[in-house]
């Protein structure tokens, strides 16, 4: 392929919409977005130039809905799911934990901007055929880019469709640009089915994948891929086969949550016509299409496109495009690595996220099982002295320290994702128990300010050396949003899902585990059931994707499982010594049935009567 010397998009200048106020005039917010409300129509078609600014602010807008430099407000999804509490009082996350979200003021609703963008995609593809191409030079460049550009607005339609189909299932399809005259037709789009924005999603990847290369040379990097198109097409379908869209049961079970089903409330929403939104009928088929098209993706990785990065760590703290499928690159940001750092005066971190104590047993022993099994020689009492990393003077050492047994030998990922109390960092231990006599240098509730309410802190993300006292600011960064790992779990997980344990299951999910030293499955008896298998690779989920994007929150929905998982406990933090290491109860969250899906925004369900609301809101 030829490739020409051009400004990767993510480099280009920074054209945010300066009057993101204006869409508030409009009679119907979430339709009509065009750059023509904010350039004149003459100059965004004045040149190719120009019309690429438009494509610009698609890849400026692509979310990455963990961002800890956003503080409070960019880790709402992370801090909204069973593995973690918010430690800042102000956190958005709290009206989660309280349930009182609703459909006058949910924080992650992403109605509107969804369909802004989908607008601005539309827009593009209408309009970039007609510019003209003034330099003369750069019409074999533009000849060939055109193109490229094409299929990622497509992407961008598609992943934008995605983003509304995670939060509220059935949305109206809008299937062109739309102008602000055309306000009358369009308050009259219902709802489209669960199955028809699913298919919409898919054609249009597949549209789109066509047209995309499956790689660039490196001076390229940020543009989307082929690969890119096919891992969100069987993220999609992923969703499509799972519970909450498949019927609203698990191995023939209706869910129930306080005594209704989520098939006779949730899935039994209709148009005002009577329409059906959801599938209330289970279809099997549906995870054989997910395997299918997780394998499409895996097949890139066979050809050598992608692969896991054996140094699993280092892919959060530093710019990784071996694994990486999707990503939202983060500029320099002081604020990341200190939102996350344990407070203690000496470290200068804010310490916003306190990882639950559920999520700390998910992580097994390292000889591969569960804290639970009585033989996996899980221990939770007493010490033990044993040599640990830690990245102090410039280099990595192994010094010895006195932690807790039930700190010892458990996943990898567990010492390289948690902060807890005794583990080493930088010069010296993290101390997360009351101690009243060491006043603010330790990083506990005894200490000023908010610390950790379970005992823990979010290490993953956090460049081991980087000393924010003498360096605050944080490098740049990738962040993924799919990374080839998670493809191996979905595939994984489709796969049981459609025919049960198999050794092509096994080696996918080992894929994930092998690479950081854990155990191949099958190890017990119930691994080799499907149920048993589910559980593992769920876990496996939880633990391999953990702090990132946001993941689990919807996982937990998808499955339906939710309603199981309200309890938030963590350590004793107004105890010392062994009266910390006691499991307490930090918080009870609500969770009602309606919660699996959010409301539709009642800006939008209020001017445009062919929206009906989804259940319970």
């Amino acid at each position: 392929m030829k490739y020409f010397n051009i400004k990767i998009l993510s480099e280009l200048p920074f054209y945010i919409l300066l009057g993101t106020g204006l869409l508030l005039l409009h009679s119907c917010n979430y339709l009509n977005e065009s750059p023509s409300d904010f350039y004149t129509e003459s100059d965004v078609l004045s040149d190719v130039q120009q019309i690429e600014k438009v494509m610009s602010e698609l890849f400026q807008d692509l979310p990455y809905d963990f961002n800890a430099g956003s503080g409070s407000a960019g880790m709402t999804f992370c801090a909204a799911s069973d593995n973690v509490f918010h430690n800042w009082d102000q956190a958005k996350s709290r009206v989660y934990d309280g349930g009182s979200w609703n459909a006058q003021s949910n924080p992650l609703d992403c109605f509107n901007a969804c369909y802004k963008d989908i607008s601005k995609a539309y827009y593009f593809l209408d309009n970039v055929d007609n510019v003209p191409i003034k330099n003369a030079n750069q019409v074999e460049l533009y000849n060939y880019l055109i193109p490229i550009y094409k299929a990622e607005a497509k992407f961008f339609i598609a992943y934008n469709y995605f983003r509304l189909l995670q939060r509220y299932g059935a949305v109206p399809i809008i299937d062109k640009f739309y102008t602000i005259n055309d306000n009358e037709t369009v308050l009259k789009i219902p709802r489209s089915s669960t199955d028809e924005v699913v298919s919409f999603i898919t054609n249009m990847l597949d549209e789109a994948a066509e047209h995309l290369p499956e790689t660039y040379d490196v001076q390229y990097y940020g543009h989307i891929t082929k690969g890119a198109a096919l891992a969100l097409k069987a993220k999609t379908l992923l969703y499509a086969a799972s519970p909450l869209f498949n019927g609203g049961e698990i191995d023939g079970v209706p869910v129930s949550v306080d005594g209704k089903t989520v098939k006779e409330t949730i899935l039994s929403v209709k148009n005002k016509d009577g329409k059906e939104l959801f599938d209330k009928t289970y279809d099997k088929e549906k995870w054989k299409k997910a395997a299918d098209a997780a394998k499409a993706v895996l097949k890139l990785a066979d050809k050598g496109i992608y692969s896991l990065n054996p140094d699993r760590a280092s892919l959060f703290y530093n710019k990784d495009f071996s694994e990486y499928i999707l990503w939202k690159q983060i500029g320099g940001n002081k604020n990341w690595d200190k939102a996350l750092v344990p407070n203690g005066t000496d470290y200068g971190g804010t310490g916003a996220l306190g990882p639950t104590q559920e999520l700390i047993d998910s992580y097994e022993m390292n000889n591969g099982l569960s804290i639970s099994d009585p033989n996996s020689n899980y221990n939770e009492t007493g010490y033990k002295d044993t040599l640990m990393n830690v990245y102090r003077k410039n280099k990595w050492q192994k010094v010895k320290v006195k932690i807790r047994n039930m700190y010892c030998n458990r996943d990898p990922r567990f010492y390289t994702d948690i902060f807890f109390n005794g583990m080493p960092y930088l010069k010296r231990n993290v101390e997360t128990e009351y101690d009243s006599k060491k006043g603010n240098n330790t990083d506990g509730w005894g200490k000023s300010g908010q610390s950790t309410r379970t005992g823990y802190y979010c290490q993953k993300w956090v460049a081991p050396g980087h000393d924010l006292k003498s360096s605050p600011s944080t490098i740049y960064r990738n962040c993924p949003i799919i990374r080839l790992a998670e493809v191996y779990l979905w595939y994984a997980e489709a796969l049981n899902e459609y025919s049960g344990p198999s050794q092509e299951v096994y080696d996918a999910v080992n894929k994930v585990r092998n690479r950081v030293g854990m155990p191949s499955l099958p190890l017990t008896a119930a691994d080799k059931t499907k149920a048993g298998l589910r559980e593992r690779i769920h876990n496996e989920r939880r633990i391999e994707l953990a702090f990132e994007h946001n993941h689990r929150f919807f996982d937990i929905r998808r499955w339906l499982v939710a309603q199981n998982l309200t309890n938030v406990t963590g350590m004793n933090i107004n105890g010392s010594g062994d009266a910390f290491y006691t499991r307490t109860l930090v918080r009870q969250r609500v969770f009602k049935l309606p919660f699996f899906l959010f409301p539709i925004p009642v800006n939008e369900t209020s001017i445009a009567p062919a929206l009906v609301q989804n259940y319970g809101w």
